[in-house]
């Protein structure tokens, strides 16, 4: 493993835990890592940890698609060995980790709950890389809380893996940089990059016994998947930047924010708070369209342009669909469910 990581993290402005007291023990063997993934997004993680010699499997969440068949892709072409879960047996996984003699798991995007011979299976332990500092935004989709939320920077935890999902001691933390424009997606990417020396770091610390097990303190806060209804725009009570930001961390994997309008929706992928009066319009209201301003909405606060939407015929700038579609001003957009 190269030591010159550590430097390399921590000039990077990693915020890394003052851990209190529970320390790990000195490893005295070569750690083997068993990974549990279900996204290509771990792939940073995968090559890094290859490229120290830690990995020696990959578990991949049993379910099919694109994403999840991307990484399968990349293990057979990197020739990493790999198998797939089998819920319904879970004496299959425990049996590969035996035969990878893997003494160390990793978590990193695999939602599935494992059973109580897996969690104890790793005599150096099993550890989850959840992306929030803990125990804010426990559950499987933290970025998108994140970034609905305006949150300012993105965080990492590597904690020990107990039985209630996100619960176990932290082990070590650190903050990533956000982008003011950044998408689920692009803030995604950005977390999967930091992810990879991070990750390292762990497993130097574990080696040499330099981790110390914290509890998690501090008010708890849940990321579940969000509904239908946490998707819509609320225009009676969201500010122009509560609209912006929801319909950032909807880009692109749930259309951004949801736009009621003409029994059907509409899916705003990006939009801009503008200075531009409401003229005491109810918010949701069109304000304007025309260019050089474009398809202007009043909202509670002021004014917002709407930038990119996304319907059934295609993707539209606010001002393609407002004279594609004879959008005029005085129309109001509903935030209701349809039925």
């Amino acid at each position: 493993m190269n030591n010159s990581l550590m430097s390399a993290i921590d000039s990077r402005g990693a915020t890394l835990s003052d851990m209190g007291s529970g320390y790990l023990d000195l490893i005295n063997e070569p750690l083997k890592v068993a990974l549990f993934a279900s996204s290509s997004i771990t792939i940073h993680v995968i090559n890094k940890i290859v490229q120290e010699q830690l990995l020696v499997g990959v578990i991949i969440a049993e379910r099919h698609d694109p994403d999840n068949q991307q990484l399968e892709i990349h293990l057979q072409q990197a020739g990493i060995p790999y198998i797939r879960d089998q819920t319904a047996n879970p004496e299959y996984v425990l049996q590969q980790i035996t035969r990878w003699e893997a003494n160390a798991g990793l978590i990193f995007t695999y939602s599935h709950k494992l059973p109580a011979s897996i969690l104890t299976a790793f005599s150096a332990g099993l550890f989850n890389l959840h992306a929030s500092s803990l125990p804010q935004y426990r559950g499987i989709m933290p970025l998108y809380w994140q970034l609905r939320n305006n949150e300012t920077q993105g965080s990492l935890s590597i904690i020990k893996v107990e039985q209630e999902i996100d619960s176990g001691d932290i082990l070590l933390q650190r903050t990533f940089p956000r982008h003011p424009y950044d998408t689920l997606t692009s803030f995604a990417f950005t977390m999967a990059e930091f992810s990879a020396d991070f990750v390292v770091q762990f497993f130097v610390k574990l080696q040499q016994g330099e981790l110390v097990a914290k509890p998690q303190n501090g008010e708890i806060s849940d990321a579940p998947m969000p509904t239908q209804q946490d998707l819509m725009i609320n225009w009676n009570t969201m500010t122009g930047r509560n609209i912006v930001a929801l319909a950032s961390a909807g880009n692109p994997q749930f259309n951004g924010a949801m736009i009621s309008w003409h029994r059907s929706y509409i899916g705003l992928l990006q939009a801009t708070v503008v200075s531009h009066s409401n003229y005491g319009m109810p918010a949701g209201s069109v304000l304007h369209v025309g260019e050089p301003e474009g398809l202007i909405i009043a909202t509670i606060d002021g004014a917002l342009r709407l930038d990119i939407l996304s319907i059934t015929e295609g993707i539209f700038t606010g001002i393609t669909f407002a004279e594609r579609f004879k959008l005029d001003a005085g129309e109001q957009f509903s935030s209701a469910l349809l039925t």
